[in-house]
């Protein structure tokens, strides 16, 4: 098999990383998505996420182990088993990585050959957020009044700063008001040009 090249897309909550990256491993064609939140349950988080962001906001402390074994077990051609749904997922030519931390978490972004940043307006991830969880949650009114509060009061200089430090590492910067049609062809073009006349990814 041709070596396997692995595209990571990052993007702030809500900016449309997830619809992305499964839209792109339709389209690729040989290729296959795996996605950070279906690893919720063996990644570990930082316990307060403001006092992580005053000291530092260092994406080290983030603890991704099965999410990362299974990087690099699909980037070595073989074939894992997705811990939702028990799944088996490739081997594949193309690993299409939902992938929130980027580079600036080095051990799994290191396992990374494109990384793209949909770069979503604040306002409009947070739109997406609302809708998303109105339909979603037990108590959506309450849900949606808290997030609000919460981002005025302290998240926003977060999600500021997340989307500077992935912008900083991106190879491609798309915009993410575009339809996630127009998203996904903008990057599979580049995906297309920059291995293009190659017998596999370098």
């Amino acid at each position: 098999m041709n070596r396997v090249g692995v595209v990571g897309i990052t993007a702030v909550s809500g900016g449309g990383k997830t619809a992305a990256a499964r839209g792109l491993a339709g389209v690729l064609g040989d290729a296959v998505a795996i996605h950070f939140d279906d690893y919720e349950e063996t990644n570990v988080y930082p316990d307060d996420l403001h006092r992580w962001f005053a000291d530092g906001a260092n994406y080290e402390v983030y603890e991704t182990p099965l999410f990362t074994r299974h990087l690099q077990a699909l980037k070595a051609g073989h074939a894992i088993t997705c811990p939702i749904g028990a799944t088996i997922v490739g081997p594949a030519r193309w690993v299409v990585a939902d992938a929130p931390l980027g580079r600036a978490h080095s051990e799994s972004g290191r396992l990374i050959d494109l990384l793209i940043f949909i770069d979503t307006p604040l306002d409009v991830a947070m739109a997406r957020r609302i809708l998303r969880d109105i339909a979603l949650a037990d108590e959506p009114l309450q849900h949606v009044m808290g997030e609000l509060a919460g981002y005025e009061a302290r998240a926003r200089p977060i999600y500021e700063h997340f989307q500077e430090r992935m912008r900083a590492d991106a190879d491609l910067i798309v915009e993410g008001t575009l339809g996630i049609d127009l998203v996904i062809e903008r990057i599979r073009c580049e995906v297309e040009s920059r291995w293009a006349g190659r017998t596999g990814p370098a």
